[in-house]
């Protein structure tokens, strides 16, 4: 059975995060390359174009919009649960088979600490979208105004965690990043996703969790962030680098008014789901992995 989940270059935390969880919590030998059987995790890859004469076992991922929405009544796919009540509704499946997204099973994980250092002064955390990165300047709106970078694209899932841990609370406009904030009980407060289409999901997963989400609107750190607002396009590759480099001095005043938007925030501003929902999810999704696999062994 092969885990199976969106890979980038850079690579993203969310979908990173799958080669930690899996191979943490399922006795070693379940998962291999044999491509007969996918194991479908966290991310929203519930897509149309998996191969047809394969078998689809679906824990806890999300379809995101990305694709056509795939026909999970041909026979070849096991829906163990699903991310939220939206994903259910477009699958057209039973709501019993939503949960919420597989990366609340991080609960499990033992995790590393990372204490702070000198240079890490705030408790207050801020990852953008993956996708975000090349357009803006959010390395340096977090150092202005004294708040944690946590970069999306870091390939140490482990130590992202932990300053995440480490935190009093998070800003994200990564969904991964409330939402694993939210699995180590950490406050969070959502950031809009710039590019539309990474909405939605965030609602399926917040419904889940018995939360009304409210976006925070994403201020603009950069001229090339400002121009992706308006334009509607992602304005990332080389020649975005060498434009940011460019202008420079004009994104001065960008990162000056975004950090001063990002250090207005307080706690009295996030969300967290509830302990009993958060408890009650957690557990159904352990016991809903354990029905497919064996444990690894410390694990529950």
């Amino acid at each position: 059975m092969k885990l199976t989940f969106f890979e980038s270059n850079p690579p993203n935390f969310g979908d990173e995060l799958n080669k930690y969880l899996w191979g943490n919590l399922i006795e070693p030998g379940f998962l291999d390359e044999d491509e007969s059987t996918l194991f479908i995790g966290v991310g929203s890859i519930l897509w149309d174009y998996y191969p047809l004469d394969a078998k689809k076992i679906v824990m806890g991922s999300g379809y995101g919009g990305y694709t056509k929405i795939p026909n999970v009544n041909d026979g070849s796919w096991d829906i163990t649960f699903v991310r939220g009540p939206r994903t259910a509704k477009l699958l057209n499946i039973d709501k019993s088979k939503v949960i919420t997204d597989a990366a609340i099973l991080t609960r499990y994980l033992q995790l590393p600490t990372d204490e702070l250092t000198e240079k890490q002064i705030s408790r207050i955390g801020f990852m953008p979208h993956y996708q975000s990165i090349q357009r803006a300047c959010w390395k340096e709106v977090c150092d202005l105004a004294g708040i944690q970078y946590l970069d999306p694209t870091e390939p140490d899932v482990m130590s992202t965690l932990a300053r995440i841990k480490n935190c009093d609370f998070i800003i994200s406009e990564a969904m991964h990043g409330v939402i694993l904030a939210d699995t180590l009980r950490v406050p969070w407060i959502p950031i809009q996703p710039k590019v539309e289409i990474h909405r939605n999901k965030w609602f399926d997963w917040a419904e889940s969790m018995d939360l009304s989400l409210r976006f925070n609107t994403c201020p603009n750190s950069s001229i090339l962030d400002l121009w992706s607002s308006v334009s509607g396009l992602r304005a990332t590759g080389n020649r975005s680098l060498y434009i940011q480099d460019k202008l420079k001095f004009v994104n001065s005043a960008f990162i000056k008014n975004a950090a001063n938007i990002l250090s207005k925030f307080t706690i009295n501003d996030a969300f967290l789901s509830s302990d009993n929902i958060f408890e009650v999810n957690s557990a159904k999704a352990l016991e809903a992995l354990s029905s497919k696999c064996k444990l690894a062994r410390g694990v529950g």
